[in-house]
């Protein structure tokens, strides 16, 4: 008998294709919406997990501030002194922090390089070895710079992935020479690209590693320049003489101390310990900064686990839409078949039998919608992606999500109408005019 039902829907939906493709846009949409909504809230998680790889585990950032301003009065702000972020207070947080992993000082100029066809605008960067392991980098060619070259000041260097191919366009720079102002380095080798470096990871620090060279951080203070010698002049980085000058000198050594810790739960407290050595260093000038780049961004991925819940309840709320539309179309269905009722019911149908045969209608309509909503879905994700060059990520978990909605939603809206349709008199529905 159910199939016998079964067999009646489908003659009635085929009977009357255009209102039952009608009826199915609603839910066609309200899928669609909810696995594309998904797909653009699951892409931003994506995202922010990518870049979590990319600024790296347990890493505190302690940045020196530096501002060029004149207040109103046109002259300098008057502050308290202070020799600025030095290697020595880098050395100091390296003997009284505990629970550190790895830690580096960094030192960023920009310049130009050289190689002997072309000449390029970088950032030179002086770094130590742990710098590389601190972020996770990974070589494409070549080797890093170890302690060793470090500590005998050599003239080594390792490129970025695009600053590489824009100085060497036809051949590796592995062993190749580049000049940078009067200095010549050894290129030892290449970093992978690495994709994902966006201006929120770059304001919290995060170099652009495709586009700059690094160098060991005592070669770049004794062969190249250090900020803190009153004997240096003031000059611009390019070395052009139509450049503006700056206002008033950068006398911060480094520009950035990174540092990883062991355990996350050594953070806090470390970074607590960090800010009062620097202050005192520092004669209490508030020239530096501290920032913990992974609690930034899992405060952001909460906000948008948030935000992907509110998505995906809007689109929902389309699903409920479709299945008001559906519970419409079978109530009027219902009253336009009250004759086919009696009949069915004076010849031996029992109102369950009825009953499945609406319900079955509602089901049949509520899955084919499903099943088209699912590829109008994932068609609209990968537009999304390719047109709005937003992240998306289409999970199987929406997919299956979205369609269980779909027929739960069939089910029930056409619960109504077929209760409804089994709840009427035989004798007064074969009279029905």
């Amino acid at each position: 008998m159910i199939l016998r039902n079964i067999q009646i829907a489908i003659d009635s939906i085929l009977a009357n294709k255009l209102r039952a493709v009608l009826t199915t846009l609603g839910i066609i949409f309200g899928v669609a919406a909810v696995i594309a909504m998904l797909a653009i809230g699951n892409g931003a998680q994506q995202k922010i997990l990518d870049q979590l790889k990319i600024v790296g585990a347990n890493n505190v950032f302690i940045h020196s501030e530096f501002s060029d301003e004149i207040d109103d009065g046109g002259e300098e702000t008057t502050k308290t002194f202070s020799p600025g972020l030095t290697i020595d207070d880098y050395n100091n947080i390296k003997t009284l922090i505990p629970y550190f992993k790895y830690s580096s000082p960094e030192i960023a100029y920009e310049c130009y390089a050289n190689s002997s066809k072309k000449r390029e605008k970088t950032k030179l960067i002086g770094v130590n070895e742990d710098y590389f392991k601190l972020f996770a980098l990974e070589l494409s060619n070549g080797k890093f710079f170890t302690n060793t070259h470090d500590k005998y000041y050599k003239n080594v260097c390792v490129l970025g992935s695009k600053i590489g191919k824009k100085l060497f366009p036809n051949s590796s720079p592995v062993g190749k020479t580049i000049r940078v102002n009067k200095l010549n380095l050894k290129v030892i080798g290449v970093l992978k690209n690495l994709s994902g470096i966006g201006e929120n990871l770059q304001s919290m620090g995060i170099n652009n590693y495709n586009n700059e060279i690094y160098m060991p951080v005592n070669t770049l203070l004794t062969r190249f320049k250090d900020r803190s010698d009153i004997r240096i002049s003031e000059q611009d980085y390019w070395g052009d003489e139509d450049e503006e000058k700056p206002k008033r000198k950068n006398h911060n050594q480094l520009d950035k101390i990174a540092i990883q810790f062991e355990e996350s739960s050594a953070i806090e407290g470390s970074v607590l310990l960090i800010n009062r050595i620097l202050s005192r260093r520092h004669n209490q000038a508030k020239d530096f900064s501290i920032v913990i780049p992974e609690q930034l961004l899992k405060q952001q991925k909460e906000t948008d686990d948030l935000f992907n819940i509110l998505l995906g309840a809007i689109a929902s709320i389309s699903l409920i839409v479709g299945g008001i539309g559906i519970m419409n179309i079978m109530l009027a269905s219902v009253m336009e078949r009250i004759r086919e009722i009696g009949l069915r019911m004076a010849i031996g149908a029992r109102k369950k039998d009825i009953k499945a045969q609406f319900v079955f209608e509602a089901l049949f309509i509520s899955v084919s919608g499903g099943i088209v909503g699912i590829f109008l879905g994932v068609l609209l994700s990968y537009l999304i992606e390719m047109f709005l060059k937003m992240p998306v990520k289409i999970s199987n978990f929406s997919i299956f999500i979205s369609f269980f909605i779909s027929v739960i939603v069939g089910i029930v809206f056409g619960y109504l109408p077929a209760k409804k349709a089994a709840e009427q008199d035989p004798v007064t529905s074969l009279r029905y005019e």
